[in-house]
């Protein structure tokens, strides 16, 4: 009788606790598309991604147009190559590719950088960081046809990000997916079960509870963690500027401007109304724009005096129009304008330090 009653028993239990899951992760789905929707006006974040075995993923896409790009037909010694590294900010693939940052710069150079033209190549990528951009910059220089003689990063909230939420120096998306189905095949007994370990670690359910833990939890300054990932995000930059010398490239990195680090001081205040009205999360997730700040604030810190260092977290405080979209993170196309503005000096300050190949390189 015992067991006629055990049986049935732990099969409802059983039962209910798989609809249990199953609620929760719908839930936790429709939480993180909506909000999606909400912040990128899509379902998902950015295109379809692909597997690459440099980089771990590129868009399904491929690589984004840039326009008002040049060459100078028969004379390759009067065009000057540039590549631009980052994530979604930097692709902007969300908006018209005329728009991006690459667009606007390639086309402000060609009207007043004569006698060169500028050939400029748009490789960013959504979510990439520090850590997979220098992994797809290695990929660039041995398979990409067309050699550049400056490589731009344009880095920070996503490296800011990832680091708040995973607390680890080598953070990344997709990390823990990725970790998981390769390594818990022989850390976990479930792990044989590979279908089922892929699933929990690719489940929404788990990526909102992530995302709910950094708005709720700050940063600590004076981790070590958080030393270690400056420590390691500043040699990787350091690698790629030796990279791209060995190949006779100027480095250039840019810390990228945001709404949660800005310190602005008198800016426009119609803009700044218009933009607390918009941007979500600022009293939700107060945690947010401080664990921003505590990461920026100890990169600018490991950055200050690297020669290939650009802080540009405060050049947008000037704007006259809303310069951010919904999530702080993202430009309207005047952010973007005032961006490629902001960026411009730099590049044409280390273009100028090269050599001239009009002359000989005399």
């Amino acid at each position: 009788m015992a067991l006629k009653r055990f049986f049935p028993a732990l099969w409802k239990t059983v039962k209910w606790g798989v609809i249990v899951v199953l609620c929760l992760e719908v839930l936790s789905f429709a939480v993180i598309t909506t909000t999606n929707w909400i912040i990128y006006g899509n379902l998902r974040e950015g295109p379809k991604a692909v597997y690459d075995p440099y980089a771990l993923f590129l868009m399904g896409n491929g690589i984004w147009p840039t326009a008002n790009t040049g060459y100078v037909e028969n004379h390759p010694e009067l065009s000057r190559v540039i590549w631009f590294f980052g994530g979604s900010t930097m692709r902007a693939s969300t908006a018209p590719y005329q728009h991006s940052i690459p667009s606007l710069l390639a086309g402000t150079l060609n009207a007043t950088g004569k006698p060169y033209a500028y050939n400029c190549f748009n490789f960013g990528v959504n979510s990439f960081n520090s850590l997979l951009e220098v992994k797809y910059l290695e990929k660039q220089l041995i398979e990409f046809p067309i050699r550049p003689q400056l490589v731009v990063f344009y880095d920070g909230a996503n490296d800011a990000n990832y680091f708040a939420v995973q607390k680890t120096p080598y953070a990344h998306e997709g990390r823990e997916r990725v970790k998981g189905v390769i390594e818990s095949y022989y850390k976990a007994g479930y792990g044989i079960l590979k279908p089922l370990n892929a699933a929990y670690y690719a489940s929404f359910t788990r990526e909102l509870l992530q995302k709910l833990l950094y708005t709720a939890k700050p940063v600590d300054p004076n981790s070590p963690e958080l030393a270690k990932f400056v420590d390691l995000t500043v040699k990787r930059y350091d690698f790629a500027n030796k990279v791209c010398a060995a190949y006779g490239a100027r480095f250039l990195l840019i810390l990228q401007p945001l709404y949660w680090v800005e310190t602005c001081h008198g800016e426009n205040a119609a803009v700044a109304a218009s933009e607390k009205k918009t941007i979500l999360g600022r009293k939700t997730f107060p945690h947010v724009r401080d664990n921003f700040m505590t990461v920026y604030a100890a990169l600018e810190k490991g950055l200050a005096g690297k020669p290939y260092f650009v802080d540009l977290r405060n050049a947008l405080c000037g704007r006259n129009a809303p310069a951010y979209t919904a999530d702080g993170v993202h430009n309207t196309d005047a952010g973007r304008e005032g961006i490629a503005a902001a960026m411009l000096p730099a590049i044409r300050d280390r273009f100028s330090a090269m050599p001239s190949t009009t002359d000989g390189g005399k």
